[in-house]
């Protein structure tokens, strides 16, 4: 019995936190839904060669960043070469 009054006062405390419950910046928009840069646009059913690039290292190095554009191996980042 304590373990379900202790999740539910967990529960209710999440929900209550003030975080969670501001709205959205920018009119309600998040930062997701500006188009993409005009270099970063391809025509309708075409992929750039940037886009298979990161699409290839994402697919092979769960740790790649794409602003760095490398993965991680320990502590060191390598540049993906894919």
């Amino acid at each position: 019995m304590k373990v379900v009054v202790t999740a539910l006062a967990l529960g209710a405390l999440a929900l209550s936190t003030p975080v969670l419950a501001l709205p959205l910046q920018n009119g309600g928009h998040d930062r997701h839904d500006t188009p993409a840069p005009r270099h970063e646009q391809a025509k309708p059913g075409k992929e750039t060669k940037q886009q298979r690039h990161v699409r290839a290292c994402k697919a092979k190095y769960r740790s790649y960043d794409v602003k760095r554009d490398a993965y991680r191996q320990g502590a060191r980042w390598i540049k993906c070469r894919l």
